[in-house]
C-alpha cells in the first residue's frame, strides 16, 4: 500500500484521495524538465500538484494546473495550499478539452504526465481509470489542445511508452509540433528503454537525445545519475 504522503526536500505531497500516487515517471518529468525562462505554465492532468509543485521550485513562473477528476483536484488544491503556493498556482477543476476551447490564454511551458494505457483491462475503480486511461484525453485532443495554447517559442513536454514513440511524434508533425529533445529511460541497463520522455516546439531543428537508466541491475538501488538528476527534490539523495 502506498503511504498518504511523500516528503520531498521543499515540499509534501499528500496522496490519500488521488488515485495516482507519487512515481518515478512524474518525478523524473519534473526534475528534467527546465521551467526557468518560462513565465506562464499549464500542468494538463495535474493529479496531486506534483508537477505543478516541482514547476514552483524550480521557477517563479505562474502555474495553472488542470484537473478533471474530482477527487484528485481536491487532494491539489490541498497540497498547492498545504506548501503555500496557492499565489504562484491556480487550480482548475476541468477537463483539458473544455478548457483548451474556452480560455485565451497562451503558455511558455506545457507539461503533462498523461493517461496512456489504450485498449488494456480497467480497474474497477472509475478514478483510477480516468487517471491511467486515455479515453477521457486521447492523444489527437491532447495535442490539437496543445497547438491551441502554446506560444509561439513555447515548450510541451510530456513523458510516454516508449512504444508510442513513432505514432505520436507522427500526430504532432501533423500539427506543427516538431520534436526537439527526447530522453530514453531504461528501468535497468539490462532492459530496453520503457519511457520517454519529449519536448517539442513549433520551430523545427535537430532532436537532441539522451538516456537514463533508473536502478542498478545488480543491486537494484537508483543509479548515479538519476540521484544527480533528482537530488534537488529528494530527501534520500
Amino acid at each position: 500500500m502506498s503511504n498518504s504522503w511523500f516528503r520531498f526536500k521543499k515540499f509534501i505531497i499528500n496522496q490519500d484521495k488521488a488515485a495516482m500516487k507519487v512515481g518515478v515517471d512524474g518525478v523524473l518529468l519534473g526534475a528534467v524538465s527546465c521551467f526557468k525562462n518560462a513565465e506562464t505554465i499549464l500542468d494538463i492532468g495535474a493529479g496531486t500538484g506534483l508537477l505543478s509543485l516541482m514547476a514552483a521550485q524550480k521557477s517563479k513562473a505562474k502555474i495553472t494546473a488542470l484537473e478533471i477528476e474530482k477527487d484528485a483536484y481536491n487532494q491539489c488544491v490541498e497540497n498547492v495550499l498545504l506548501n503555500g503556493k496557492q499565489e504562484q498556482i491556480k487550480v482548475l477543476n476541468s477537463s483539458f478539452q473544455k478548457f483548451s476551447k474556452s480560455t485565451k490564454q497562451k503558455f511558455d511551458f506545457i507539461i503533462c504526465n498523461p493517461p496512456f494505457f489504450e485498449n488494456s483491462t480497467k480497474s474497477v475503480s472509475e478514478n483510477k481509470n480516468a487517471a491511467r486511461h486515455s479515453d477521457i484525453l486521447p492523444k489527437t485532443d491532447l495535442v490539437k489542445g496543445v497547438t491551441n495554447l502554446l506560444n509561439s517559442s513555447g515548450i510541451f513536454t510530456l513523458i510516454l511508452p516508449s512504444e508510442f514513440e513513432k505514432s505520436f511524434e507522427k500526430l504532432c508533425r501533423q500539427n506543427n509540433l516538431f520534436c526537439i529533445y527526447k530522453m530514453y529511460v531504461y528501468p535497468k541497463s539490462d532492459k530496453t528503454h520503457n519511457r520517454i520522455i519529449f519536448e517539442f516546439s513549433f520551430k523545427k531543428k535537430a532532436t537532441k537525445q539522451e538516456k537514463i537508466i533508473i536502478r542498478d541491475k545488480h543491486t537494484n538501488q537508483y543509479t548515479n545519475e538519476y540521484k544527480k538528476l533528482t537530488k534537488n527534490f529528494y530527501l534520500k539523495f
